[in-house]
């Protein structure tokens, strides 16, 4: 047998961090970079929350458009390539939540889907509509460059095509008995993303027996993939109801934990990282980890890092949420909007702007 030089693969890691190749892509909260340590290769990455918390905004966010917009700059050492299953939203309404996301990001136009499609009574604005029009190339452009939208996935099908595009990226190789050993990228600074949203929706295959063993098959795969090609799975997953029992209430303890994830547990057993999104207002808090949540209220989300293995877990930080264009922003420490009224004032009216 063949041994593979595991020490030498160690002191390559090592250089490459030395010359600034392990550095990552951004998410655009930077005290969540500083405890992470950015978007790096290798890193299975599960973000949870209750229904309605935001995650799938959150995923693209700091998983899509922050690495995208950081690229562009021209600054970073790292390529990008996303695979996006989305298995909840077709990829047209997401391409549609997009465009809002950077109406107000590059217009300041507040403007929702449901109003950027005219449903019911609602009307688009000829103004606005005259606008979209300049967004085509920006988003022509990132499917181009990093983004491939999947609609659908089983874990069969989700390995046939990983496998499909690391041969085309790379060679695979492997021994006589056709066991893959190795893996050389032709771009070893690339970050491959693979986006499942969310792995609830996940379709089983005719071996497994229900929803938990296609997830529980799937999430092996993904460390499979992680492990052998250094792809960086990102895991949307529900929870489940118990954050909402009445024993949690009287106890006082419905921030999220592990054991809230839906369906299984091996999405945060697998996982490098787990994040959970957590609604403050949605429970009736006046007040979360010193955060005024009676005045913020359902713009007000808190991010919690349950696990990150080979750094320190526990971090929790404050977010505003938009959530009818999908937009995040970390907020100044509970200590700073204590301290400074005008800045509180300032975040309460952000948005406020509608078109």
């Amino acid at each position: 047998m063949a041994k593979i030089d595991y020490w030498g693969q160690l002191k390559q890691n090592i250089q490459r961090g030395i010359d600034g190749y392990n550095v990552g892509l951004p998410t655009g909260f930077n005290r969540l970079n500083t405890h992470i340590s950015n978007i790096q290769q290798k890193r299975y990455t599960t973000v949870g929350g209750a229904t309605g918390t935001g995650k799938t905004a959150y995923v693209d966010s700091a998983y899509l458009f922050h690495p995208y917009e950081y690229l562009k700059t021209g600054e970073s050492k790292h390529s990008l390539e996303i695979i996006y299953y989305s298995l909840e939203i077709p990829p047209e309404e997401k391409l549609a939540k997009f465009v809002c996301f950077k109406l107000w990001e590059l217009y300041g136009i507040y403007i929702d889907s449901k109003t950027l499609y005219s449903e019911g009574k609602l009307k688009i604005p000829k103004e606005v509509f005259s606008v979209i029009s300049e967004l085509e190339d920006y988003f022509s452009e990132m499917q181009d460059e990093v983004l491939t939208f999947r609609s659908s996935m089983s874990p069969d099908y989700m390995y046939k095509d990983l496998m499909g595009y690391a041969e085309k990226r790379g060679k695979v190789i492997r021994n006589s008995d056709g066991i893959i050993i190795e893996y050389k990228p032709n771009d070893p600074h690339l970050i491959t993303e693979i986006i499942i949203d969310h792995a609830n929706l996940i379709t089983p295959n005719k071996q497994d027996r229900n929803q938990k063993a296609a997830i529980d098959r799937a999430s092996k795969m993904l460390v499979f993939f992680r492990n052998m090609f250094k792809f960086s799975p990102i895991v949307v997953s529900q929870f489940n109801r118990g954050i909402e029992g009445m024993d949690r209430k009287e106890q006082n303890s419905q921030e999220p934990q592990l054991s809230d994830f839906k369906e299984t547990g091996a999405t945060q057993e697998d996982a490098n990282v787990v994040l959970a999104l957590f609604n403050p207002f949605r429970y009736g808090m006046e007040r979360h980890r010193g955060y005024p949540v009676f005045k913020l209220k359902r713009r007000y989300r808190s991010a919690h890092v349950l696990k990150n293995r080979g750094g320190a877990d526990g971090l929790v930080i404050g977010l505003h949420f938009m959530g009818e264009i999908g937009k995040f922003k970390e907020l100044p420490t509970a200590k700073e909007l204590e301290d400074n009224p005008k800045l509180l004032q300032k975040i309460l009216s952000y948005g406020e702007q509608k078109k």
